[in-house]
C-alpha cells in the first residue's frame, strides 16, 4: 500500500478511529485557513465592502467543483443542501401533464429526496418507485419503470444504506430515450469515486460537500446541463438569481444566464469558504488515490469480517462505505464493543456503516478486526 502518512496531517482528526466520512468528513486544516483568510478577514477589515472578495470566493468554489467533476463553473450554483436544489429544479421545469407527472426513484434513495417529491403534490407531481426487490445496478428495472407516466427520474449514484453504485450513464441514456428528465444525487460519491458530469449528460446533479469532500454542512450545490439551462425558470428567486444583481430595479428582472439563476436571495458565504478548502485538499490528493487507499483498507476489514457478517459484500459494486450486514445475534455485542473502544461508526438496524478515507490507516482497521474477533469469541 502506498505511503499515505503525508496526508494525515492535512486534517483535524478525532483521537479515536473515525469511520464516519459517509456522514461528516473530517475538516481539513486548509478549510480553517480559508475561513479565516477569505471570509472573516475581509469582513473584519472591509465590512460591507467584503462582498467583492466574498463573491470571488464563490467563483472559486464553482471553479473547484468544475475541476473535480469535469464541467464548467457556469453550470454550478451553490445550494444549502440536496433537497433544496432538487426542489428548485423541479419547480423550474414546465408544468407536468396529468398523464405524465411522476418522479421515479429507487426505494433505497435518501428519504429527504422522497419528502421533496411528496411535498410537490400541489404542483401535480407524484412519487413513483422502481422495483424495490431489484438490485440498484440492474438496468432492466429502470427500463421497465420508465413508462409514459414518468416526468422525471432521480438516480442515486451511491446509496447511503447499502453502498451500492448505480450505472448513472446508462440510466441517463434510458431517460433521454423516453423524454424523461434525469437528475442525479452524488452526495455519497463526490470525493471518493471519479465523476465526469460532462460524460453523464444528465439534466441536473445535486451534491454536498459535507461527506467525502470534507467541506462541512451547508455547502451543497446544483449542476444544470447547459443544453436545458436557458429553458429552466426557477420560482424561488432573489436578487442573486438576477443577471445583474446590483441593478436594484424592482420592476426589472432577468434570469442569470448561468446556473446562478438558482441562487436566490442574499447568500451564505462561510460554508463555501470551508468547503473550498476541503475540495482543494481532496483534489490535490486525488480522488483515484483516495479510492485506491479505500479499497486496500476495505479488503483488509472484509477479510476479517466472516465471523460477524451475515453475508458477503462485493466491493466491486459499492462506493467508499462498507455497509456490513451483521448476524442478528451479534449486532448488540458488536455495537457495545465498538462503542466501548470509542470507534466512530454508525448502523442502520443490523447494517454497520464504515467509511475508509485517506486519513484512515491500517492500525485503525486492525482495531475493527480485533473487535470482530472479540465478538466471535464471546
Amino acid at each position: 500500500m502506498a505511503d499515505t502518512n503525508q496526508y494525515y496531517e492535512r486534517f483535524n482528526l478525532p483521537q479515536s478511529p473515525y469511520f464516519l466520512s459517509h456522514s461528516v468528513g473530517c475538516i481539513s486544516k486548509l478549510s480553517e485557513s480559508m475561513l479565516a483568510q477569505n471570509f472573516l478577514e475581509p469582513w473584519k477589515t472591509s465590512g460591507g465592502n467584503a462582498w467583492g472578495p466574498w463573491l470571488e470566493l464563490i467563483g472559486e468554489f464553482d471553479a473547484a467543483l468544475a475541476r473535480l467533476l469535469d464541467s464548467d463553473p457556469d453550470y454550478f450554483c451553490p445550494q444549502q443542501n440536496l433537497s433544496s436544489g432538487f426542489t428548485k429544479f423541479l419547480m423550474s421545469l414546465p408544468k407536468p401533464s396529468a398523464k405524465r407527472n411522476k418522479v421515479l426513484i429507487h426505494p433505497d434513495a435518501f428519504p429527504s429526496m422522497g419528502f421533496v417529491i411528496n411535498a410537490m403534490q400541489k404542483m401535480g407531481l407524484e412519487l413513483a418507485y422502481v422495483q424495490p426487490s431489484a438490485p440498484t445496478q440492474q438496468l432492466q428495472m429502470w427500463e421497465e419503470s420508465l413508462n409514459d407516466t414518468i416526468f422525471c427520474a432521480l438516480i442515486t449514484h451511491v446509496h447511503s444504506n447499502t453502498g451500492h453504485v448505480s450505472p448513472v450513464s446508462e440510466i441517463v441514456k434510458l431517460c433521454a430515450g423516453k423524454n424523461v428528465y434525469s437528475t442525479v444525487d452524488i452526495a455519497q460519491s463526490a470525493g471518493i469515486l471519479p465523476i465526469s458530469l460532462s460524460s453523464w449528460n444528465a439534466d441536473a446533479v445535486f451534491g454536498s460537500c459535507v461527506k467525502w469532500l470534507c467541506g462541512g454542512p451547508g455547502a451543497g450545490f446544483i449542476w444544470t446541463n447547459p443544453n436545458i439551462l436557458q429553458r429552466l425558470r426557477p420560482s424561488d428567486v432573489g436578487w442573486f438569481s438576477h443577471e445583474d444583481p446590483f441593478e436594484m430595479d424592482i420592476n426589472s428582472f432577468e434570469y442569470a444566464g448561468t446556473a446562478k439563476r438558482f441562487w436566490g436571495g442574499t447568500p451564505s458565504i462561510a460554508p463555501y469558504a470551508i468547503a473550498l478548502g476541503g475540495i482543494r485538499c481532496i483534489t490535490e490528493i486525488g480522488v483515484e488515490n483516495i479510492l485506491d487507499h479505500n479499497r486496500v483498507l476495505m479488503r483488509r476489514v472484509l477479510s476479517n469480517s466472516e465471523s460477524v457478517a451475515s453475508h458477503a459484500v462485493d466491493i466491486n459494486h459499492i462506493g467508499g462505505t462498507l455497509c456490513l450486514p451483521v448476524k442478528e445475534n451479534l449486532v448488540n455485542k458488536l455495537s457495545e464493543i465498538l462503542n466501548k473502544q470509542k470507534i466512530f461508526f454508525d448502523q442502520r438496524k443490523h447494517v454497520f456503516r464504515l467509511s475508509f478515507h485517506i486519513y484512515n490507516n491500517e492500525r485503525e482497521c486492525q482495531a475493527l478486526n480485533d473487535a470482530f474477533a472479540q465478538v466471535s469469541l464471546n
